[in-house]
């Protein structure tokens, strides 16, 4: 599948040098004639159109990609606060948007506590911790099938944003971070809260479709976006000519410059060009569909606006 790489990552490599899923089409229901028959791996959840494979009820995900039944070794049992035993996924706390916080304690050394939540596809999510005593906190965040997706962790308070790629029950593990040698414990309160839906999609497949303004016009379209977190990326399509030149002017008054890279449909794993300057301009070698992603420069936040010209 031709799908497109992380602009973060390529625009890092351009500058500076396990779960079971099968494809589906249509409206067809994937899980219809249940295509998962590895062992203790048989519960079929749709995801996007696709079908995917998680463990039975009673066994849980490893790192490994196997389903193992659910135990002491692997999900620990241990006194603490009245939320245990919540170590492992399968006996994850339910919160929602519309909850209030959530107070808990990493205790004893070594504890982890886990969180289930419900989330619908594109959506913008917000986990914010706030820590007591020796505590840093860190959050990871899993999908359904146990898949680590993200993580962030500061002392004091740590704010993690991410984006559900589908509608899907989500996990959040709390944790004292590995990161500070020192052992630690205390409580914390948890916050967790909605965004709202993203402005752009991600990736190619999400990408807003725009059109190009002659050079020559005198008011061109304005195109709006905003990185809601650090690692957000907003993508655009459009239909290129080969052998024109087209124009990408950002507006820099007192608004974001994204770093950008332009993408051909034959092949979004590497980009035609990379950019990080106010006035972008580029020829294209043939004609068809292309893409323009745009990240934030430096991992940071910040709304933009651009005009889209060809000549």
């Amino acid at each position: 599948m031709n799908r497109s790489l992380s602009l973060l990552f390529v625009l890092a490599s351009a500058f500076h040098g396990t779960a079971c899923v099968v494809s589906g089409s249509g409206d067809h229901n994937p899980c219809e004639s249940n295509p998962c028959t590895q062992p203790n791996r048989s519960i079929c959840v749709s995801e996007a159109g696709n079908a995917r494979c998680l463990c039975d009820e009673g066994f849980i995900a490893r790192p490994s990609g196997a389903c193992e039944p659910v135990s002491a070794s692997n999900c620990a049992e241990h006194a603490g606060d009245a939320a245990e035993p919540d170590d492992c996924q399968v006996r994850a706390r339910p919160i929602s948007g519309s909850s209030p916080s959530v107070r808990q304690t990493i205790e004893p050394i070594g504890d982890y506590d886990f969180f289930q939540f419900s989330t619908s596809a594109r959506e913008l999510y917000s986990l914010s911790v706030t820590a007591e005593g020796s505590l840093m906190p860190r959050v990871d965040v899993f999908d359904q099938g146990g898949v680590w997706i993200t993580s962030a962790e500061k002392p004091g308070r740590v704010d993690l944003f991410f984006k559900a790629h589908v509608s899907s029950p989500h996990f959040a593990r709390i944790s004292h971070s590995p990161v500070d040698p020192s052992v630690g414990t205390g409580g914390y309160t948890l916050s967790f809260k909605s965004l709202g839906q993203e402005d752009h999609g991600d990736f190619a497949e999400e990408a807003t479709s725009i059109s190009p303004d002659p050079v020559s016009t005198t008011s061109p379209e304005s195109f709006f976006g905003r990185f809601e977190y650090p690692s957000d990326e907003d993508w655009f399509t459009f239909r290129g000519e080969q052998g024109r030149t087209y124009h990408v002017l950002f507006d820099d008054a007192g608004r974001t410059v994204p770093a950008m890279a332009v993408f051909s449909g034959a092949n979004l794993r590497q980009p035609l060009f990379t950019f990080q300057t106010a006035n972008v301009s580029f020829t294209l070698p043939s004609t068809g569909t292309f893409f323009i992603a745009t990240a934030p420069p430096q991992g940071s936040e910040g709304s933009y606006a651009f005009n889209f010209l060809v000549n």
